[in-house]
């Protein structure tokens, strides 16, 4: 993989990240809407209406969410006729990007019957698989709103939820809304392409802060959108094995999708360079000269996303960015 540019690419993404450093208040938030969803039988909970407000306090030094539920009791909830509860460490930190992105792997505690049961997800506001079945949450917007996604192919649980999957959503809305510029973790797209049915994504991500990437030990997940159609989608689960140094390489069980990432050093500063391949990529309809786009992912622990315009070619049939 080459990169033509990328040190004036990397020299924006740290202008930015120190442009300025200010205290942020922290933030209140309701949970709500709650879900928690069986996908393998539909059973789905009618959770009862919230109560309490939770605070988050934010680090950018340590690019991180600090999650305080001291005041918010565990949410009630009835499935198939059977009464429970649902309730979140009453602290938690969770990692914070500029992209508005959350991730923490927390237990969620399930109670119904006799028993608790610590469920443990990872929540994000990106892509999360387990089982077959990704899920995506959604990223911090401009009234702060965000949704945290999970699902775990075995949540230990007994009826009507049963042992198996288990899907958790959890809506909030962060008010005052944080500035965001001020946290790293920023991703730049430098190419993409659809034709041919292969999808194909080349990008840099800085992730800054504090975290170590785990190329190796974390899955790798990524969903390509255009306009309004999902083009694209790699999950493996077994994430992007070393090939060398500096160099990590994954491809899923069917060979359909192949995700590298390379790293850069360069004047104190640590980022990394991916090339996605994607094969049986669905074309979305066209009928403009330009369409957006965007791509969520996670790699190495590393939750991010980019938004692109492509130009349409060949009546659509080809797209490409820039």
């Amino acid at each position: 993989m080459r990169v033509r540019g990328w040190s004036l690419v990397l020299l924006v993404a740290a202008r930015a990240a120190v442009a300025h450093i200010v205290p942020i208040p922290a933030s209140t938030c309701v949970l709500d809407p709650v879900e928690i969803v069986a996908p393998a039988t539909g059973t789905e909970a009618i959770v009862a209406p919230p109560s309490g407000q939770l605070v988050i306090r934010y680090d950018t030094q340590a690019s991180q969410a600090q999650f305080d539920l001291t005041a918010v009791p565990p949410r009630s909830f009835v499935a198939a006729g059977v009464p429970g509860t649902l309730a979140l460490p009453t602290f938690f930190p969770a990692t914070f990007t500029h992209s508005g992105d959350l991730t923490a792997t927390v237990p969620v505690f399930i109670a119904m019957g006799p028993g608790t049961v610590a469920v443990p997800l990872t929540l994000t506001t990106g892509l999360w698989a387990a089982g077959g079945t990704m899920v995506e949450g959604a990223p911090m917007g401009a009234d702060g709103r965000f949704t945290l996604a999970g699902i775990t192919a075995s949540s230990g649980l007994g009826a009507p939820f049963g042992p198996g999957m288990l899907s958790v959503r959890l809506g909030c809305q962060a008010n005052p809304r944080p500035d965001t510029d001020q946290f790293p973790g920023q991703t730049t797209p430098l190419s993409a392409s659809l034709g041919g049915q292969t999808w194909r994504l080349r990008a840099i991500f800085a992730p800054g802060g504090t975290s170590t990437l785990d190329f190796p030990g974390t899955p790798a997940i990524l969903r390509a959108t255009i306009g309004a159609t999902v083009v694209a989608t790699a999950d493996l689960p077994a994430g992007l094995p070393m090939h060398g140094r500096n160099l990590f390489v994954g491809r899923s069980a069917d060979g359909r999708a192949a995700v590298g990432v390379r790293t850069l050093h360069r004047g104190g500063q640590t980022s990394f360079l991916m090339a996605v391949r994607i094969q049986g990529a669905m074309a979305p309809a066209v009928a403009t000269a330009s369409v957006p786009g965007d791509v969520a992912y996670e790699v190495g622990g590393f939750v991010s996303r980019a938004s692109l315009v492509f130009r349409a070619r060949r009546r659509g049939t080809r797209l490409r960015f820039p």
